[in-house]
């Protein structure tokens, strides 16, 4: 776990940049399936519900482009993780490969946000605000 961590800290990406792609990624999660017709209820469903969870992740985040800011970064990069890997397994598991649309949206979907995930600095880019107050001239 030690090692996942200490990886999930050094990628190129920064925290900015991750939090701006995750707004676009659960836009992208909840207007394919409403856009694209599946097909397939699991799919739809699926998508629907990861995109809503992509968004929670979004605005709960505690870097700068998080709203609520109460979930440490590197929670949000296990949680990133496991999503986007449930993406590219699930046409498989669920059993709707047949839908060729869906399951080349599920993989390209899942791959393209695991290849984001791995590549992120997971930290917080806010300052500490002891840091802000030694910033600011004496009045």
């Amino acid at each position: 776990m030690q090692l996942l961590l200490r990886f999930l800290r050094r990628g190129p990406v920064s925290p900015r940049v991750h939090g701006m792609l995750d707004y676009l990624l659960a836009a992208a999660l909840i207007a394919v399936p409403l856009a694209v017709d599946f097909h397939d209820d699991t799919a739809t469903v699926l998508m629907l519900v990861l995109g809503g969870a992509a968004t929670l992740l979004a605005i709960g985040t505690n870097w700068s482009t998080g709203i609520i800011r109460i979930l440490p970064p590197v929670v949000h990069g296990v949680a990133d993780i496991a999503a986007t890997i449930v993406l590219i397994i699930a046409p498989f598991v669920l059993g709707f490969t047949d839908e060729t649309v869906a399951t080349v949206l599920y993989v390209v979907i899942g791959a393209g946000g695991l290849g984001a995930t791995l590549l992120t600095r997971f930290e917080s880019d806010l300052m500490p605000a002891a840091h802000i107050a030694r910033q600011q001239p004496a009045a």
